[in-house]
């Protein structure tokens, strides 16, 4: 068995005009793999993104949301235990080289999720790093696990002090993956819910797309292939959707049509695979809420990329027949998420 070791770097501070990088703990999991000598043009990585619904470990440290802070609620190890197993399973059948998670609650649970997915010969399918990220404070955070080396970490948050008092906020996370000569940067979000309310809370998921905007801008400045994911809490229909007349505007042909704009201090066009070529949207969406399905969970591309094969994977344990997500229920430990994982192959 491949020993994996954990351990924990801090960011320095990086100030900017109303955002900044903050100095947040995270924790990296971290074992050398070889890469063949050989560098062809593209690389393709099968990137998973999954909202895991208050995914909790089983110590009771006072910061978990109401009904899961003591054994009354029926929370235990051993349900915990259940639900890592079921998540290990998920894992395993996706089969994503970089598998993300909104709604972790320590970095410790890293370690339980990579003991789960052991038992293979081939270090190559083996998810040999990670980390983890979460705002000082709040009771969940956003995950990532990955077969190969995760580079340039860091981890940006909101700060703004005009105006309305901000609310607690997930940060930005950031990393990126070299396949042989190629470079993909990620970011991971977890925006502002609407559980305060739809128009009171969509402020701060606008300036969670102005931070966004920025940091992809720049990116891809550096790097032409930039991806963002997560759970937005924010349908594709509520972005602003641009799809050109002539899809020839592209200056290169082999790459999607931007069909999105994220704006910020300067708009910045990006690729969505919900939109299709019609301007309707992919079936089915990612989240089943009160009757309808709703795409809140997404990808973005930037720069030299192509998105193929996205789907809301929906056929597995994690889903009913019609497609809808088992959600988790506290009651009697049964099913998995309210949410649907999203995935897709990366071509950069």
């Amino acid at each position: 068995m491949k020993h994996i070791s954990i351990f924990t770097r801090r960011l320095r501070n990086d100030f900017l005009t109303f955002f900044f990088t903050a100095t947040l703990a995270f924790t990296q999991i971290s074992c050398a793999l070889s890469e063949p000598e050989e560098s062809p043009k593209f690389q393709n990585l099968k990137v998973a993104n999954w909202n895991l619904q208050t995914f909790f470990d089983a110590v009771f440290d006072g910061n978990e949301y109401t009904e899961y802070k003591s054994a009354k609620s029926g929370w235990s190890t051993e349900r915990y235990e259940e639900r890592l197993d079921r998540l290990a399973s998920v894992i395993k059948k996706l089969d994503a080289d970089i598998f993300i998670m909104e709604e972790l609650e320590k970095e410790s649970q890293l370690q339980d999720i990579a003991n789960r997915l052991t038992g293979t010969f081939d270090f190559s399918r083996l998810y040999t790093h990670g980390f983890f990220a979460a705002a000082e404070g709040s009771s969940i955070g956003c995950g990532v696990i990955s077969r190969y080396p995760l580079e340039d970490i860091s981890v940006h948050t909101l700060d703004v002090r005009t105006g309305d008092s901000q609310p607690p906020m997930r940060p930005i996370m950031q990393f990126s993956v070299t396949k042989r000569n190629r470079t993909l940067t990620i970011f991971v979000n977890h925006w502002k819910s609407k559980s305060s309310g739809a128009e009171a809370s969509e402020i701060w998921r606008k300036r969670q797309e102005k931070l966004l905007s920025r940091l992809m801008k720049s990116a891809k400045g550096k790097n032409k292939a930039v991806l963002a994911t997560g759970d937005f809490n924010k349908d594709i229909s509520e972005f602003d959707i641009c799809i050109p007349e002539n899809s020839q505007s592209e200056k290169n042909a082999n790459l999607p049509v931007k069909n999105v704009i994220l704006h910020g201090e300067e708009n910045l066009l990006v690729y969505s695979p919900w939109i299709l070529k019609d301007g309707e949207f992919l079936c089915p969406g990612s989240y089943w809420y009160k009757n309808d399905w709703e795409r809140i969970d997404h990808f973005f591309a930037a720069g030299d990329i192509v998105i193929s094969d996205f789907c809301a994977e929906s056929e597995g344990d994690w889903a009913f027949e019609n497609g809808q997500p088992r959600r988790y229920q506290l009651w009697n430990g049964k099913g998995y998420s309210d949410h649907l994982p999203i995935s897709c192959t990366v071509s950069f």
